[in-house]
């Protein structure tokens, strides 16, 4: 102890001899020289070598050491190089700084400055970076320069090295060649020029991806820049906030990376894209954030705590496109969403192409999918041709409730347990003038389409099998039909296997002198009428197969009389049937003539003003027109089969359902009248109106008539605007037609006028309007139907309308309303109420409430429809985000459709 002691307080140690070394394998606290039982079953232990023999061999003094980046297996490690860059230095505000400048040591030159300097770096590759700071630190190693006040060139690996330390509202911007900007600000950073590594203190990171709409900021009380490539920050949050101060949206976390490169693209589940084309693997930038005990919020309200989110900034939902809540007694509580099945198989789709997966759940009907593919092929500038364009779309449940489609519509179907729909529609221009139009339609029962895609229902096109081929130059076409009923027995439709048109339209002889227009067609027919509620209406409307052969022939001489335009015309059709109603083989012969009539007239009244109808001049413009139609035939249209439809199919249901049920829902003589619409002779049948109305375009409804049709539609229009900046408008539009029947009693049910009508609008201003049109049958039974509004509407979106429009003999006094109010540039609602008097009935109710924030849009609303009994209940809270990927669909409505309260897909 005392040899210990002595030693350890610098003083002599008295001489002793040295205690001997512990022999090999010697274990502390053994007696030393004492040896144990279990010596010999060990081998000797190896000396330990000295932590110098793990060093590599240093080189003679004065020579400076090269690291060796060689593996054993011969490989290199690639270490990251300086580059050369080329720096200048400006002040940073108006008053001139102050810079000082050291030698240390080490042979390094320290500069110091204040004031504020803006130091811009730019290197070899074209990257360039700003660093705006109050005061900076400047560190140049390798270089032999004692003032930077003008600039210097840094020069390349291993020869130059530059570093910063700034303070004081320091903002540093990044922008490679091919990048984004990167803007970086702090208040205190470190800065390693040439390795591009940083470190920095209350820090937050900005960069925008080209597909968002406003930048994305990384924020952390410590931000740490590793390499050109990835950043990390430490306590930090990120956001994509229109007010960066007050985020409405964002993620707080304990550990924020980003990674910015080039690599092969990946989807959410890891697999990597592949053209869909060729099968290559897909290169692109990929801007990574993975953040580590994430911590969503809204409004400051925490929501939910995840342990790790990894997305990428230009594409932060993936495969998510949208989704919607609501509450219904159709559907019950109901999620809709939205997915992008490129992005979920890892494939990168063609141009102009989209699919998408349909996912949702119905409380009260169970789970459904779907798809939605569209493509729209680029044209060829080289073949001018109009490119191919179409649309899949799949989607199909087990049902398990019960469709409710309001009012009285008799027996309906017993609706199946998997109910769907399948469609593909495709166009193009195969050659020049030959185009193509296709449609493949399946529907798994009748009232699938209405319950669960009402919009469609009503307003889209018709859900027909079918392939119509054209080629047509100038006024010259050929035209070829084949449609096929499938799987569609409620819907009445003519089948034709096939049908082929010929058009000549407008063909000029001798010199102008005539004008010809010819329409052929032939064809075989099949025309199924519904055997499903609603049944057929019309007598016309039967089971027929029969072959027609048709020629309409018109031949006009256009006449210039001073400012009257007359053409006389004759006209002829001539049609074959090999079978009627009756069963026989018929030939037609329908043919008449007549004159159109044309009048123009205008007066310019310039000394009219007026500041309170906002009128500075009136320019009055009249069209007289006139036509005069005689025509007879020797088969009546009674006879022959309606193989030219004349509605679309959710008009030609709605008609049949309602025309027996007039008695029950119209009191009086106007009910029986009413249901015999299928009557030839009823004045409420539509091959009858469409003869009274003189059309010539349906080959089936024709017959004898005689009528005389006037109209006037006037004009009076002004300036308005900003000297300068003025510009025409319509201040007052007034259209009026009558029809004329001299053989009124085989004509027009004994009465010698009919089609009483008038359209009227009066622009008050460039957004105030009232508006009102009508339309009368002079005769007591005779149809009268009119409207009268006003609408109004303002460049805040704040808009009004109301009307009211009563329809005769059905008896219906409906007054509709709607008002879209701004409270404020942040709360915005909108009202609708529709209320018939005549059957004292609601038809439907909306209210709307939407408050936009800076970062979220919330969304209450409610709908009812009467008819339905129906009452929807939405509620939505959407990132504002989510529009700039999900092609502005605004989530809460039900996907692909609006906000009727239907509830659903595509209502």
């Amino acid at each position: 102890m005392a040899v210990v002691v002595a030693t350890a307080l610098g003083a002599p140690a008295p001489a002793q001899s040295p205690p001997p070394a512990p022999p090999v394998g010697a274990v502390t606290g053994r007696p030393v020289g004492g040896a144990l039982p279990t010596d010999a079953l060990f081998s000797p232990a190896p000396a330990v070598p000295p932590r110098t023999a793990f060093q590599p061999t240093r080189q003679p003094p004065g020579v400076p050491d090269e690291p060796d980046f060689t593996l054993p297996d011969g490989s290199v490690v690639p270490i990251p190089q300086g580059k050369s860059q080329q720096f200048r230095f400006t002040r940073r505000y108006g008053t001139p700084n102050t810079l000082d400048s050291q030698l240390l040591p080490d042979g390094t030159r320290r500069f110091v400055f204040a004031g504020g300097v803006i130091v811009n770096a730019v290197t070899e590759t074209g990257q360039e970076t700003e660093f705006a700071t109050d005061d900076a630190v400047v560190w140049v190693r390798g270089l032999a320069i004692d003032n930077i006040a003008n600039g210097f060139q840094a020069g390349g690996p291993g020869t130059t090295e530059v570093e910063a330390y700034l303070s004081g509202n320091v903002i540093v911007r990044t922008k490679s060649k091919e990048g984004q900007l990167q803007t970086l600000r702090a208040t205190e950073v470190y800065y390693d020029m040439q390795r591009e590594r940083a470190v920095a203190l209350a820090a937050s990171l900005e960069f925008k991806p080209d597909q968002l709409p406003q930048p994305i900021r990384m924020r952390g009380r410590e931000l740490l820049r590793l390499d050109t490539e990835n950043w990390e920050a430490l306590g930090a949050s990120f956001d994509g906030s229109y007010l960066p101060s007050d985020p409405g949206l964002r993620i707080d976390a304990n550990r924020v990376t980003l990674s910015i490169r080039q690599v092969q693209l990946r989807n959410v589940f890891g697999i990597p894209y592949r053209n869909l084309l060729t099968g290559e693997p897909v290169q692109g930038e990929e801007q990574m954030l993975t953040a580590y005990g994430a911590v969503p919020k809204v409004a400051g309200v925490p929501v939910f705590y995840l342990p790790r989110v990894r997305a990428d900034a230009t594409d932060p939902l993936g495969p998510f496109i949208g989704f919607s809540l609501g509450q219904s007694r159709m559907f019950g509580p109901s999620v809709y969403t939205t997915w992008d099945m490129f992005d979920l198989l890892a494939l990168k789709p063609p141009p102009g192409q989209k699919w998408r997966l349909n996912a949702d759940y119905m409380g009260y009907r169970g789970p459904a999918l779907g798809t939605d593919y569209q493509y729209n092929v680029p044209a060829d500038p080289l073949t001018g041709l109009q490119p191919p364009a179409g649309l899949v779309k799949l989607y199909g449940l087990r049902d398990q409730g019960t469709d409710i489609l309001g009012g009285n519509r008799g027996p309906e179907p017993v609706q199946p347990d998997f109910r769907g729909r399948a469609d593909w529609r495709h166009q193009q221009e195969i050659i020049q003038g030959l185009y193509y139009q296709g449609q493949i339609a399946y529907l798994s029962d009748k009232n699938f389409l209405e319950e669960f895609y009402k919009q469609e229902f009503d307003t889209g096109p018709n859900h027909e099998t079918f392939a119509y081929l054209k080629y047509q130059q100038r006024n010259l076409a050929v035209a070829g039909l084949f449609e096929y009923r499938l799987n569609r027995p409620w819907v009445s439709e003519t089948q034709w296997l096939p049908r082929v048109d010929g058009y000549a339209i407008g063909q000029t002889f001798l010199n102008d002198l005539f004008v010809y227009s010819g329409h052929a067609s032939g064809g075989y027919a099949e025309a199924r009428p519904s055997t499903i509620n609603p049944t057929a209406v019309l007598s016309t409307d039967r089971n027929v197969n029969t072959g027609r052969f048709d020629l309409m022939q018109e031949l006009s001489v256009p006449l210039a009389l001073g400012p009257v335009k007359l053409a006389p015309y004759a006209t002829v059709d001539l049609a074959a049937y090999t079978e009627d109603l009756n069963g026989n083989s018929v030939g037609r012969v329908w043919g008449g003539g007549g004159t159109r009539a044309s009048l123009p007239l205008s007066r310019l009244y310039e000394d009219v003003s007026s500041d309170l109808f906002n009128v500075r001049g009136l320019n009055h413009k009249m069209v007289f027109g006139a036509n005069y139609l005689y025509a007879k035939t020797n088969v009546p249209f009674s006879q022959l089969p309606l193989l030219d439809r004349l509605n679309d199919d959710a008009t030609d249901q709605s008609w049949r359902n309602i025309t027996p049920m007039q008695p029950m829902f119209v009191s009086g003589p106007n009910g029986p009248l009413l249901a015999t619409g299928g009557d030839p002779t009823s004045q409420f049948n539509p091959q009858r109106y469409l003869i009274r109305r003189g059309y010539t375009n349906r080959v089936d409804t024709l017959d004898d008539i005689n009528v005389l049709q006037g109209d006037l539609r006037q004009r009076f229009q002004t300036k308005r605007g900003y000297p300068g900046a003025e510009h025409t408008v319509d201040v007052f539009t007034l259209d009026t037609s009558v029809s004329y029947f001299p053989d009124s009693g085989r004509d027009n049910f004994g009465k010698p006028f009919g089609f009483l009508e008038y359209d009227a609008l009066w622009n008050v201003g460039d957004r105030t309007a009232l508006f009102s049109s009508g339309w009368f049958e002079p005769y007591d039974t005779g149809s009268r139907y009119y409207t009268i509004g006003a609408a109004l509407n303002r460049t805040d979106r704040t808009n009004f309308v109301v009307s009211y429009r009563q329809t005769d003999p059905i008896n219906s006094r409906a007054v509709t309303g709607s008002v879209g109010y701004q409270l404020s540039p942040r709360y915005y609602t909108s009202v609708s109420a529709s209320y018939d008097f005549g059957i004292s009935q609601a038809l439907s109710n909306s209210f709307f409430l939407t408050r936009t924030g800076t970062d979220l849009t919330v969304t209450v609303g409610v709908t009812y429809n009467s008819l339905q009994n129906n009452l929807g209940v939405q509620f939505m809270v959407m990132p504002n985000l989510l529009t700039a990927f999900a092609g502005g669909r605004f989530t809460g409505t039900p996907v692909g459709g609006n906000n009727s309260g239907y509830g659903g897909r595509g209502r």
